[in-house]
């Protein structure tokens, strides 16, 4: 489905929001007092014999005449935080691609090394996976609704970049696994000879199999808790085509029974021409007969 990404507008409403807020606030923390409110009452509308005196009070929400900056939402930080992971996450795939590769070449070592950095990346791409998807599924909710709509389609924008990169990254390590288990079995059918320090491997082998088939279950699982969001989206939407559908439906119905009554009046004014012709003709024919000699 088609989206667009507002992040880059939000964020230059938010930069001229922090620009004229970043001096009041200056100003008022070097002073170390209380607030003070400028009322925008009568200082210049009054005449001199009245004013209207600084408040150096805590403006309530009563405070009708003062003017008040707004903040960023709260849930604003979270979904920047979780973008930053997803881009993150993109970087440690790339090494995570190329590791599977030299993993994969033939060489003589043992390839321990090659090994460890795959665990290693494999253990922080899911850790940030896991830790995005549990943030985005407790963002704080909006006061307005306008504020929730924005929130949800960010969420959900988020969701399906998160769901896609779980998606990438399960097909990636089942690929390698397949792979490795290749490897392993056409090694076995060459060595019939296999000592102490070859058992020890092979051990060390089936504990990493082991460990990239328990991130595979657990990216699986990572996908299933973004479906929620992702389907709760769609469903939304589903349901405003669901809509929009049944209110194009009433217009063309309506606009079905219009052009039946147009089309009926039609037929009843050339009725009422046709019968008129009719009457003309039998009068001009009577008349004809009439005066003939």
């Amino acid at each position: 489905m088609a989206t667009r990404n507002r992040t880059i507008q939000y964020k230059k409403h938010r930069d001229a929001v922090k620009s004229v807020r970043d001096p009041l606030s200056s100003s008022v923390s070097g002073l170390g007092g209380p607030v003070i409110e400028m009322v925008n009452t009568s200082i210049l509308r009054s005449n001199h014999a009245s004013y209207a005196p600084l408040s150096t009070e805590d403006p309530g929400p009563s405070s009708s005449d003062a003017f008040t900056i707004g903040l960023p939402p709260a849930w604003l930080d979270d979904t920047e935080e979780i973008a930053a992971n997803i881009q993150i996450v993109r970087t440690k795939m790339a090494e995570l691609v190329k590791a599977h590769s030299k993993a994969l070449m033939p060489t003589f070592g043992d390839g321990k090394e090659d090994q460890r950095t795959i665990e290693a990346l494999t253990r922080e791409i899911t850790d940030l996976l896991r830790k995005s998807e549990k943030r985005l599924q407790k963002l704080p909710a909006s006061e307005s609704p306008e504020d929730s709509n924005i929130r949800k389609n960010v969420q959900h924008c988020l969701a399906t970049d998160l769901q896609n990169l779980s998606m990438d990254l399960r097909r990636r390590q089942s690929t390698y696994l397949k792979r490795l288990q290749q490897q392993k079995e056409e090694h076995d059918g060459f060595d019939f000879g296999m000592n102490l320090n070859e058992n020890k491997s092979r051990y060390k082998d089936d504990e990493f199999s082991d460990l990239v088939v328990a991130s595979v279950n657990e990216l699986a699982q990572i996908m299933k808790d973004l479906s929620v969001l992702v389907i709760d989206q769609q469903g939304t939407i589903v349901d405003r085509i669901d809509y929009n559908i049944q209110n194009v439906a009433s217009s063309v119905d309506e606009g079905f029974k219009q052009l039946q009554k147009y089309w009926r009046s039609m037929i009843a004014q050339n009725s009422q021409t046709a019968s008129v012709a009719d009457s003309f003709d039998d009068s001009y024919e009577t008349a004809k007969l009439t005066y003939e000699p």
